[in-house]
């Protein structure tokens, strides 16, 4: 049993000791008055600080740099880099990710709103359609009615003209009915006189020629 137990604590240990690590890159970087370790430090700086290099000497492996204030100090040449630390570009990095991740959302809200907008407009372009084609056949039956109405005025404008004519025939007939019941009565007043005329003469004839025969039958006897 004890052996299980020495077992199991060796095996965690082990386990808690094979645990991975890393190498933090949050460094102090020491300046020193001189470019040498026994120089004494002026001044700490923070990984990632941007420097202006005065000199670099290759046998100490130490390079010159200038400091606020004007001053100046050394610091080991393998600590300096000509690209930005990786902090910085990470930092900098999660920096555009996060403008780059707002303005993919921005975008994406307003692609889904244009997209609302297009079904939106794409329902009002349907109701437009359909009202063009209702006022299309409204229009059709405007044209066709206006077309039956011109016709129809035209019937009327051309009964109107025949109803006038028809009046003025009416009235030339009126006329010579007139006319003619004028002569009529002017014929009969003349055959009325000269059968009165001719009545007044055989009143005159008649007896005498009664009288000429009385005479001559009377004569002869």
């Amino acid at each position: 049993m004890k052996k299980i137990l020495f077992l199991i604590m060796i095996f965690t240990s082990s386990s808690i000791l094979a645990e991975t690590a890393f190498v933090s890159d949050e460094l102090d970087i020491m300046v020193r008055s001189g470019k040498s370790p026994s120089h004494r430090i002026v001044a700490t700086l923070k990984s990632g600080t941007p420097l202006n290099t005065l000199e670099r000497d290759k046998a100490s492996g130490y390079t010159k740099i200038s400091l606020s204030n004007n001053r100046e100090g050394w610091v080991l040449s393998r600590l300096l880099t000509k690209t930005p630390s990786a902090k910085t570009r990470l930092a900098k990095a999660e920096k555009s990710l996060a403008k780059i991740s707002s303005d993919y959302k921005a975008i994406s809200d307003k692609l889904l709103a244009l997209d609302k907008q297009k079904g939106s407009l794409d329902t009002q372009a349907a109701d437009l359609q359909k009202s063009n084609t209702e006022l299309s056949r409204e229009l059709t039956q405007l044209k066709k009615t206006s077309s039956n109405a011109v016709q129809i005025l035209q019937e009327r404008n051309q009964l109107q003209q025949r109803v006038v004519t028809i009046e003025r025939e009416l009235e030339t007939l009126k006329r010579e009915n007139d006319i003619l019941k004028n002569s009529s009565a002017q014929d009969w007043f003349l055959v009325g006189s000269g059968v009165l005329l001719l009545g007044i003469i055989l009143g005159f004839i008649l007896p005498k020629i009664s009288w000429r025969k009385k005479s001559s039958w009377e004569s002869s006897f």
